[in-house]
């Protein structure tokens, strides 16, 4: 769990909130939804706390949030 402020607050918020200034862009891919839809999910790790984060941007997900990613960021 993060324990440091900005990742606390960003638990759960949708995903086209900023990646607070301690968080660093670890990787980011293509992702396909189907025919018709595309976008992009990327992981982050926090500098201060080291919290691992994915977030999904695409038109098809407006609802998306950002959330703990259980994937091996090395």
């Amino acid at each position: 769990m993060p324990d440091c402020p900005d990742c606390i607050a960003l638990d759960g918020a949708n995903a086209v909130v900023s990646p607070h200034a301690n968080l660093l862009l670890h990787s980011d891919a293509g992702i396909n939804f189907g025919a018709t839809a595309t976008g992009h999910v990327a992981y982050y790790i926090c500098n201060a706390c080291g919290a691992k984060w994915e977030r999904i941007r695409a038109r098809s997900e407006p609802e998306a949030v950002w959330r703990h990613t259980d994937k091996p960021l090395d």
